[in-house]
């Protein structure tokens, strides 16, 4: 069956097997990051922020009655100056306390849990600072070391005790949170490694699987065809080629099939050519016996034809001799005839002299017949006149 599939199909679908795999570990990854930073943020805002401020503010508070107490001790002491210079470090202590509450609050809560304990200390804080603080503060000011004594040992402690449980309440929920956060975390990492895991060894069976697949489908028939072409190089086209199915190394084995079909088509060709020149051959060595048997023949028929040329020649001699002679003849004949040819020529020049004369002596008959005739005239016409 894998022979069947090609090569093409074979790693299109393992390179996507591959990015499938990159792509669920780069998500599981960025998922893990996301969910981590989630975790770090939520962890910062309640334990780093909110947790923070409210310590901060709660701790002004405490810094605040400590100032008081210590103005309360210098005015009972008559030292004003430096009861008046605690009141005032105690109002600062007072106002940064509500700066902070106020941060802790404009934060907001990731829970509803921590919504409603937020709410418990806002509460809380509140009238710890109205009715407890804050007036102890304000009756400083006034210089009413009593009514800071009367708050501080009947009003204040109810409002401390309350506002120290909600706000170590608070802290031990951020302390919780943060803790649940990490625990959450690392069972989110601890799955996420699991599946990273499989998705290794996944990567890795598949590795091992595309490597059985490419062996069988690629490796084996190519060594098979390597095998098959070093017997056709050694001039062994006898051996069978077996299939080798539907993908791109089938059709090369079909296409070394038909090539060997090919070659043996010609070798057999060739073969029956041979024999065929090899009857050629004594066919042609039978013939040459023959013709060397005939070319005695002709060699003795030659022989015989010689002879008859030299009688010939003689003959032909003989002939020669008559015909020079007849060439003297004929030399003597040629020289007589220029001679009568010089002579008609002389002839036929006094013959042209002969024409001449007599054209004139015609002229000259035509004068004197013009002379006659006007003479007649002349005659005439004395006659008639006479």
């Amino acid at each position: 069956m894998l022979r069947n599939i090609t090569i093409k199909t074979s790693l299109i679908a393992l390179l996507g097997t591959m990015v499938l795999l990159l792509l669920l570990v780069c998500g599981i990854g960025i998922t893990s990051i996301n969910q981590g930073i989630t975790s770090l943020t939520t962890i910062d805002k309640i334990q780093g922020k909110e947790v923070t401020a409210l310590a901060g503010s709660y701790t002004a508070s405490l810094r605040a009655r400590t100032g008081a107490a210590l103005a309360a001790r210098q005015m009972e002491n008559g030292l004003t100056d430096l009861a008046n210079a605690s009141v005032a470090r105690a109002e600062a202590y007072t106002a940064l306390s509500h700066k902070e509450m106020t941060r802790f609050l404009s934060y907001g809560t990731v829970t509803e849990r921590g919504a409603k304990m937020a709410a418990e200390v806002k509460s809380n804080y509140e009238q710890y600072m109205n009715l407890g603080v804050q007036p102890m503060v304000d009756a400083l000011k006034r210089g009413d070391v009593a009514a800071y004594y009367v708050l501080l040992q009947d009003v204040l402690p109810p409002l401390s005790v309350k506002m120290d449980k909600v706000a170590n309440e608070f802290r031990d929920f951020g302390l919780e949170v943060g803790e649940n956060m990490l625990a959450e975390a690392e069972s989110f990492a601890f799955d996420r490694l699991m599946i990273i895991g499989i998705a290794c060894i996944s990567v890795l069976l598949l590795v091992l699987a595309a490597w059985i697949a490419l062996k069988r489908s690629i490796l084996s028939p190519l060594e098979e065809t390597v095998g098959q072409l070093e017997f056709i190089a050694r001039g062994d086209l006898t051996q069978r080629i077996a299939d080798g199915g539907n993908n791109e190394i089938g059709r090369l084995i079909q296409a070394m099939k038909a090539m060997q079909h090919s070659l043996a088509t010609a070798v057999g060709r060739v073969r029956d050519a041979g024999m065929q020149i090899d009857v050629g051959t004594r066919e042609l060595s039978s013939g040459n016996t023959h013709l060397a048997a005939r070319t005695e023949e002709s060699a003795s028929s030659l022989e015989e034809t010689a002879a008859s040329m030299e009688q010939l020649t003689a003959t032909v001699t003989l002939n020669a001799e008559s015909a020079e002679q007849a060439h003297m003849l004929a030399q003597n004949v040629s020289d007589i005839a220029n001679k009568g040819s010089e002579t008609v020529g002389s002839m036929i020049e006094k013959m042209q002299m002969i024409s001449s004369s007599s054209a004139r002596i015609g002229d000259i008959l035509a004068v004197i017949d013009g002379i006659a005739f006007q003479t007649n005239i002349l005659a005439l016409n004395a006659a008639v006149e006479a």
